[in-house]
């Protein structure tokens, strides 16, 4: 199914159906079974690794999950995340930008403006003590990374129209899947909470096309 941007998700209609205008909420009720299974599938080809699969599924529309459901899961999932993360850091008076990086698989905060600052510490212990959302920012890191590699194979299809030669292509997909999921880590401030990964795709792709001297007409 073609998932249109809009302002409110689509996650938001699969979960407050009684918000949803009658047109959209027709098609919601008709696919959200299929995507709701979809998106179970991604979710658990990234949890045991199998990012090649995700990959060809995403690339074929075998579990009917396109790149702009997957950017609308990601809004939905980072909502609840941001929002707890953000009051939490504000009631401890972490005023300063802190970093969120998964280590050994947890979540380890720091800061490199008050390294020694007690709600640092707070917060660490707040994370550890709650399982679920370690795993909801386990959830969401994964799946930005896979977003990012997926828009980063949409514009591989670009060079490939360009007539980039095809070593050049794949070291371009292979550099872009080896940086993004090194990446690993989110970033909390005044701001909210942002995702390293996030629209780092379009980063490497600008690189690529400057380091091969493709202007923006041959593309």
């Amino acid at each position: 199914m073609e998932i249109q941007q809009s302002k409110t998700s689509l996650f938001d209609y699969l979960n407050n159906s009684s918000d949803a205008d009658a047109a959209l909420q027709s098609v919601v009720d008709a696919q959200k079974n299929n995507i709701s299974a979809g998106l179970s599938d991604v979710q658990s080809n990234l949890a045991n690794g199998n990012i090649d699969d995700a990959l060809e599924r995403l690339k074929s529309g075998e579990n009917g999950i396109n790149l702009q459901t997957l950017d609308n899961m990601l809004s939905f999932n980072m909502r609840g995340v941001a929002e707890d993360l953000t009051n939490t850091a504000k009631n401890l008076g972490l005023t300063f930008d802190v970093k969120l990086t998964q280590e050994e698989g947890a979540w380890v905060v720091s800061s490199e403006h008050e390294p020694e600052h007690k709600g640092l510490a707070q917060l660490q212990q707040y994370l550890d003590r709650n399982p679920r959302l370690q795993s909801k920012l386990d959830d969401v890191n994964s799946l930005s990374e896979f977003y990012e590699l997926g828009q980063s194979q949409e514009y591989a299809k670009q060079l490939q129209d360009a007539d980039v030669h095809e070593d050049d292509v794949v070291t371009y997909l292979t550099q872009s899947r080896e940086y993004l999921f090194s990446l690993d880590s989110f970033y909390l401030s005044d701001a909210g909470l942002s995702i390293a990964s996030r629209g780092e795709s379009e980063g490497l792709f600008e690189q690529v096309k400057n380091s091969l001297g493709i202007g923006t007409s041959e593309i």
